[in-house]
């Protein structure tokens, strides 16, 4: 009951899967082929500044955008399914008693009255049952409330018929992860293991945590790739929108940079262990320090220790809009500007994974998969999961697509790279592994 499906029609060719998020609007459509599916078409447009931040300038962004990249990248019909964006959706975890379906959806209004900060009288409300769960000695249920406004939904739904598009049905981000994975983890050992995906997007990030194909927590960090820009830009003085170029730019650059360093010192960090042949994802370095940053309480509950952590190395700083030639100076500069918002988004999914860890200590979080933007900044990653104590993979929805019909990479995606950003996209024309999603 976790999606805005309404039904998916049968056909060779899955729906489009739209996503359009605070910085790019991304649609791809997925095809099955002997069994083995394979990306079809696909078409990306980055969100203008001035759109950004704008309701009435997105939706006009959308329906013109999304009406040219439909005739650009070459789909079949124009049956969509929508992403809500995660900026406009509220998620709140409720404790409720026991009761059956039908009971829950009418009690579920007025359980969510004054804990999320719209009136859940004109808002979509769907929901999720997580697990059981004791409360004062009571059995209850883990419930995962998710709303957003009425008025959003229809805005998105207006702009979407301006373009022409045939929506069939909508559906939430965190399910679109999670449906997208189960594509990829199919053995009967991945629908047992506990993960947690970190979505780290422009405005905000997402910590989903998923036992297989069933969703146990969620919850939007007000932290994101635009949190990082602002601290870069501060800190060097320059533009957001420059901060922001220089960190792509730098992210291109670090495998080379990477290698620059290790020849230039001796690292303190274990180096990244080769991915197992055959995986296909770009395996990040979680190694611990000597020091276990994890104590096993009674019970079986795990409870993360916060130790310190400490900023780069500082460097002399240029003068303010004045940066060094040397990309491997700059880095030092980023890494350093970014460290507080960095520090911040690390405590926020320690708490996510304490709260969970807490509520089903049988079912303790075993690797980080990051998604989304931000999660090609690879160092970005590294810190996360070094801290966190946790084996992490950045997650490749195209790793185990067909390679029949290669896309160009002028469609937004390359598939000599890990594809994070194209997760919700490719997940909502995937859709569910097992069945339909409806009503």
């Amino acid at each position: 009951m976790f999606g805005f499906l309404k039904t998916i029609v049968a056909s060779n060719a899955s729906p489009i899967g739209v996503d359009f998020g605070s910085d790019c609007l991304r649609m791809v459509q997925v095809s099955a082929a002997d069994g083995e599916p394979r990306i079809i078409a696909a078409a990306s447009a980055d969100v203008p500044t001035h759109v950004r931040n704008d309701p009435t300038a997105r939706a006009s962004f959308f329906a013109e955008t999304a009406r040219d990249l439909l005739a650009q990248g070459k789909f079949k019909g124009r049956q969509v399914v929508l992403a809500l964006p995660a900026a406009q959706m509220f998620i709140q975890h409720l404790r409720i008693p026991k009761m059956d379906e039908e009971a829950l959806k009418k009690a579920l209004p007025w359980e969510a009255r004054g804990k999320i900060p719209i009136d859940p009288s004109h808002a979509l409300l769907r929901h999720t049952v997580a697990g059981e769960i004791y409360q004062d000695s009571e059995p209850k249920n883990e419930v995962i409330l998710m709303a957003a406004a009425r008025e959003t939904v229809n805005t998105m739904l207006a702009a979407a018929a301006k373009a022409k598009l045939d929506v069939i049905g909508m559906n939430v981000e965190p399910m679109a992860i999670v449906d997208c994975f189960n594509h990829i983890y199919r053995r009967k050992a991945d629908q047992a293991a506990v993960n947690l995906f970190v979505d780290i997007g422009f405005k905000s990030s997402r910590a989903i945590i998923a036992e297989g194909s069933r969703i146990l927590f969620a919850r939007t960090i007000p932290i994101g790739g635009e949190h990082f820009n602002r601290a870069v830009a501060q800190a060097l003085g320059i533009g957001a929108e420059e901060a922001k170029l220089l960190r792509i730019k730098l992210c291109q650059a670090q495998p080379s940079l990477d290698e620059h360093r290790a020849r230039q010192e001796i690292r303190s960090e274990p180096a990244a262990a080769t991915v197992a042949a055959g995986e296909g994802f770009a395996l990040l370095n979680a190694s611990l320090a000597a020091a276990n940053k994890e104590q096993h309480i009674a019970g079986g509950g795990i409870a993360t220790v916060a130790l310190a952590t400490a900023p780069p190395p500082a460097m002399a700083k240029p003068p303010k809009g004045k940066l060094p030639t040397d990309p491997a100076e700059q880095t030092v500069l980023v890494e350093e500007a970014i460290h507080e918002p960095l520090v911040r988004l690390v405590d926020e999914l320690g708490l996510c994974r304490r709260y969970h860890e807490t509520t089903f200590q049988s079912k303790p979080v075993e690797k980080l998969i990051f998604v989304g933007g931000e999660a090609k900044q690879r160092r970005l990653c590294q810190h996360v999961a070094r801290e966190m104590s946790l084996a992490a993979q950045v997650g490749d929805p195209l790793v185990r697509m067909g390679r029949i019909s290669e896309i160009g990479i002028e469609s937004g995606i390359d598939r000599r790279q890990p594809q994070p950003g194209w997760a919700t996209a490719i997940g909502l024309s995937l859709g569910p592994v097992n069945g339909n999603r409806t009503e």
